[in-house]
């Protein structure tokens, strides 16, 4: 295992967050974060043959395998060797990333539960976090799971009439009112893409973000196709999972994840900041925000962004994975339910031929690499965590946004699954 030690760049280097697209005019920041970030799993990714990957029908995470010790208090490392990884493969990685992938900032490899491959670039260390785009909507979908385990959501099958009652303006689309939990999840819930690389109209976000209630704001849109009929790639969608987790649990997505999602796994966060996404924050929530290893930007109305803004450190983001590969369960606890993640990391809907992949579950990715079943978050600009359930292994990779690259995920065909040897 590897750990760079090049120093810090000052305060002022180049590393896309929030803050920095905050800082700019309506008419930049908005489109930077919600026409860019939303993208995030939409942006071109190819294998590293460059040919588009491919789902299995049945994906999903393996049946829970017996540990010897969980990571809540910290990964333990060990010898790529030691847990069938071939070191002089994996050796390539720093090489590839200098000459293929500059905009990568962090690779971690979990296999067999131990973390046997850790590289830092561009001044990024294990304490630090990075804004993980759209990552931040497959993290929302394990609150969905977890507050469906728990009986505060009735089921997947619970409309949006319900659940978003006291939200839905009295004009609101009727179709709307009916749109399932479960048809979010899938982006199939009608409403409009708001991706413009998939065909999707960027004046769409630009009215939300114009708008003083997003909630109520998305809910006043027509749909453009009928619920469950075809899939959207839309933000927006994600949004309302992050309203319907708050009102459900009486509490903020952000208050429930540390409860009962980030508490069990040993993500600290307690001083999490949460601002509110403004054009114009001041400089001290900028500041705050940067520098925290994870926060959680809120909409006009206190609702954690659905769709994006969450950071977290690369091990924190291993363990988000690892909850997956274990099938939801952790150190005995069945953290989200064990029906949820397999549903979730299943193909239940069909991308447009412009996504990266073909296969989308519970706002999570569904893809086969390299002959391997396999499922991931994946976040703009190259963050990913990817889960390879028949090879134990968990893959975590995290990037420059500013570099304007999207292909580190090449990575993971390049020299991370040819290194599993047994």
């Amino acid at each position: 295992m590897t750990l760079s030690s090049s120093p810090m760049r000052r305060a002022g280097r180049r590393l896309l967050t929030l803050g920095a697209l905050l800082a700019g005019d309506r008419r930049r920041w908005w489109p930077g974060l919600l026409l860019v970030a939303l993208t995030v799993g939409l942006a071109a990714c190819t294998s590293s043959s460059g040919q588009r990957s491919t789902p299995s029908s049945q994906q999903g995470s393996a049946a829970p395998r017996q540990r010897d010790y969980w990571p809540t208090a910290g990964w333990r490392t060990a010898p790529p060797k030691a847990e069938g990884m071939d070191p002089a493969v994996l050796a390539a990685i720093p090489g590839n990333v200098a000459s293929l992938h500059p905009e990568v900032r962090s690779v971690l490899v979990v296999r067999h539960g131990y973390l046997v491959y850790e590289h830092y670039w561009q001044g990024m260390t294990a304490s630090h976090g990075d804004n993980t785009y759209s990552v931040t909507k497959s993290v929302v979908s394990a609150l969905v799971g977890i507050a469906l385990g728990e009986g505060k959501l009735k089921g997947l099958d619970q409309p949006v009439g319900e659940l978003l009652a006291r939200h839905l303006p009295h004009n609101a689309d009727p179709r709307l009112a009916r749109v399932t939990l479960e048809q979010l999840l899938t982006m199939t819930s009608g409403l409009a893409g708001d991706d413009p690389s998939l065909g999707g109209d960027p004046h769409v976000s630009q009215r939300q973000g114009a708008s003083r209630d997003w909630v109520a704001h998305i809910l006043g849109r027509r749909l453009t196709t009928d619920p469950g009929s075809s899939f959207a790639y839309s933000s927006a969608t994600s949004q309302l999972l992050s309203a319907i987790v708050a009102d459900a649990t009486g509490q903020s997505t952000l208050a429930f994840a540390r409860a009962r999602l980030f508490g069990p796994l040993g993500i600290a966060s307690a001083n999490a900041p949460a601002p509110v996404f403004v054009a114009h924050p001041s400089p001290a929530t900028l500041k705050a925000y940067e520098r925290a290893p994870v926060a959680w930007p809120t909409d006009p109305q206190g609702y954690q962004l659905g769709f994006s803004g969450l950071k977290l450190p690369s091990r924190d983001l291993a363990k988000v994975g690892y909850l997956y590969l274990n099938g939801g369960r952790w150190d005995g606890v069945q953290v989200v339910p064990a029906g949820y993640v397999r549903a979730s990391t299943q193909r239940q809907s069909h991308p447009t031929t412009a996504a990266p992949f073909d296969g989308y579950g519970y706002q999570w990715w569904v893809t086969s690499d390299h002959g391997h079943p396999s499922f991931l978050a994946h976040g703009l600009g190259g963050q990913f965590v990817q889960v390879i359930p028949d090879l134990d292994l968990v893959v975590v990779i995290t990037s420059d946004f500013e570099n304007g690259r999207d292909d580190a995920q090449q990575l993971v065909g390049e020299a991370i699954v040819p290194a599993a040897t047994g």
